[in-house]
Formats: C-alpha cells, structure tokens, sequence
C-alpha cells in the first residue's frame, strides 16, 4: 500500500467513524420522524462537513485511475446498464417506477464540486431583492437528515465505485477545457474531531499536488 492510497484509507475510516458518531450522538439510529430544529441545524453542519471530506477523498482516489477511453460516453442507469440498453431480461417488466412515490427521500451527493458563481450571479441578493417568508415553528422532519446520511455511507462503503464515476466526469472536463478544479482550505476542520481535522487540512495539499499536471485552458481572447 503507498502512502497516498495508506492516507485515503485512513480519511475514509475517520470519515465512518465521524458518520456513525454524527447518527448515533443525534439518536437518529432510532429513525424519528421529527428532530429539533437546533438538532437539524447541528446535524446538518457535521455532515456538510464529512461530505466535503469524502468528496474530496474520493477526488483523490479518482486523480490516481487510469480510466479507459472506451467507457467515456456512456451513461449507465439505476441498473449498470449502460443507457439505451435494458439490464432486464426479454419480456420483463420494470415495476419499480410505480414504487417510487412510495420511497423515502433521497439526498443526492455531488461528488463534483460546483462551478463557483460569478460575481454577476449575486446582483439580486446584494440589491436585496426577494420575498421573505414566515419560517414556522416546532419540530421538523428528520427525513432529510436520514438521507444524507444514508447517502454518505453508500459512498463510503463503495468508495471505488464512486472514484470511478469521478474519474470519468474529470476527464470530461479535461477534454471540454474546463478549468482545473480548487480545493480551498477546509472550515472548522477540528470540529469533527482531531483524526478527520488532520485529513481535512491535509486534503488542499495533496489534491493541489495531483492536480498539477493539468492542462491550461485555451485562451480565447
């Protein structure tokens, strides 16, 4: 095991760890179907937390893949099935639309950071434009803290497969132009903790460093 691949598996630990202690210290493990609003708020913080740190541990294990050329291109579905091709045997049905306003929440998971907005983009907000709205009292659903939660631990129980995803959508961007992704420092990074602060100050540095080799973008002045 090199080092680098020695330090993702010891991020990606901590970040189990830092998960389950997140669940079980709010008791969600007791799937409520109301929290506190303070309780959302402080369960919703730890995690925005651990997601940047698995999404940035999973950047890493995807800069070191080889991904073939083959597999760009090819949008796969729910199944694996690569799209316009049904993963079902001839003359099955697929039942599970039906099913799908009966299913829980689901938090989807950005394993890509977004395009960090123009100053352009703030116009609205800096001129105070906006409705303000009465936010209600009492408790809210504990729904969407399940989710994310759930979401995180599918991400980290196949950290692979997700690098794989990850892998295909940076070379993506390479081949579009795009420019290189950033990896500011991490907030609070202690606030989890000493073992995951360690790995999210430590994160920038190494993800700068594997990112160095990429390409400028075209000039098209």
């Amino acid at each position: 095991m090199s080092e680098m691949s020695g330090f993702i598996e010891q991020g990606l630990e901590a970040a189990r760890k830092a998960l389950f202690s997140v669940r079980g210290d709010a008791n969600l493990h007791l799937e409520p179907k109301t929290v506190t609003k303070s309780l959302r708020a402080r369960v919703r913080g730890r995690l925005k937390a651990i997601e940047v740190i698995v999404r940035r541990l999973i950047l890493l294990m995807a800069l070191g893949l080889d991904v073939p050329a083959c597999a760009m291109g090819q949008k796969r579905d729910s199944f694996g099935a690569v799209s316009g091709q049904s993963a079902l045997p001839d003359g099955a049905e697929d039942v599970t639309q039906s099913f799908r306003a009966l299913a829980p929440p689901e938090y989807r998971l950005r394993l890509i950071g977004a395009r960090t907005p123009y100053v352009e983009d703030w116009k609205d907000a800096f001129a105070g434009q906006g409705a303000a709205h009465l936010v209600p009292s009492g408790p809210v659903p504990a729904a969407p803290l399940l989710a994310h939660i759930i979401a995180l631990h599918r991400v980290l129980k196949k950290p692979e497969a997700a690098a794989k995803r990850v892998a295909r959508q940076l070379q993506k961007l390479k081949q579009g132009g795009e420019p290189r992704p950033i990896c500011p420092p991490a907030q609070s990074a202690f606030r989890l903790g000493p073992e995951l602060g360690l790995v999210a100050t430590s994160l920038p540095g190494f993800v700068s460093r594997a990112l160095s080799d990429w390409p400028e973008p075209a000039n098209t002045s």
